[in-house]
């Protein structure tokens, strides 16, 4: 498949199958997503898996360490996440410098960007969520974040049984300036 029709193929999907996902199917993804640009080779990322018991594990872990008022609303919101058969979550350490943690965080959004599409290839289905909760400490602790780190993303990975449609983009020609 050329790249560019792989690049329209991946969509976002919130629905999956309850088919397992091969861990070491998504390491060898991670493996060869790491060849994302990033700049003085810093490599900024770790990965953090979610599947199976270790799923539930987390999700009660969290859950049970949220004060009572936000139980509901944090098993509400967590479930539209952990519905996936496989979560993988990025991880990148926080730089003091402005430009570098920019920098570090544009690096892990391309090597997302190929996981997705590495993913696609494989034919899985994927969906990067960027829930308010991957800000707040309790959950970097119990995902495992060291005090320098934050999560950029969880791709909910798995398979699914529908007929997903491409969505319509704008023509990148109605986005371009041209100084000649």
């Amino acid at each position: 498949m050329k790249l560019s029709d792989l690049i329209k193929k991946r969509v976002s999907v919130n629905k999956f199958n309850e088919k397992e996902v091969d861990v070491e199917l998504v390491k060898k993804l991670l493996d060869d997503a790491v060849y994302a640009p990033n700049h003085k080779m810093r490599e900024p990322w770790r990965f953090v898996l979610l599947e199976g018991e270790g799923k539930k594990k987390f999700v009660s872990e969290y859950v049970s360490q949220v004060g009572n008022l936000q139980k509901e609303e944090t098993k509400q919101s967590l479930s539209k996440v952990f519905s996936a058969p496989l979560i993988v979550a990025f991880i990148m350490p926080v730089n003091k410098d402005y430009r570098d943690e920019l920098e570090d965080l544009q690096a892990v959004a391309a090597l997302i960007q190929n996981y997705l599409l590495l993913a696609t290839e494989a034919n899985l289905s994927t969906s990067w969520k960027t829930p308010k909760y991957i800000e707040s400490e309790v959950f970097k602790e119990v995902i495992g974040c060291m005090p320098n780190e934050i999560v950029v993303g969880l791709i909910m990975t798995g398979y699914t049984d529908l007929d997903v449609q491409l969505k319509q983009r704008k023509r990148a020609e109605t986005l371009v300036t041209v100084y000649k």
